[in-house]
């Protein structure tokens, strides 16, 4: 019973996730759809933890090809999709 709640929680969090990233669509950070790893954080109230969780199962990153540039990016369709795929 534990595990169902736990579950249903989870489920629960990741609708509101995709939620709020689909509010974002609409707004003037729609035109790029990229987000920088520090932006997506706020933007999702996430740990940094859990979005390398989700890196580790799949959601996809972009870096800069310039060396010495330790930005990271997020599409956030990507973002989207990985949310809707797990």
């Amino acid at each position: 019973m534990a595990s169902n709640n736990f579950e249903l929680k989870q489920i629960g969090h990741m609708l509101h996730t995709i939620i709020e990233l689909l509010k974002h669509l609409n707004s003037e950070k729609s035109i790029s759809g990229i987000y920088t790893q520090k932006e997506l954080l706020s933007l999702l109230s996430i740990s940094p933890n859990t979005l390398k969780s989700w890196e580790n199962k799949g959601l996809k990153r972009l870096e800069p090809p310039i060396e010495g540039t330790r930005t990271v990016y997020y599409r956030i369709d990507d973002v989207i999709d990985f949310l809707s795929s797990n």
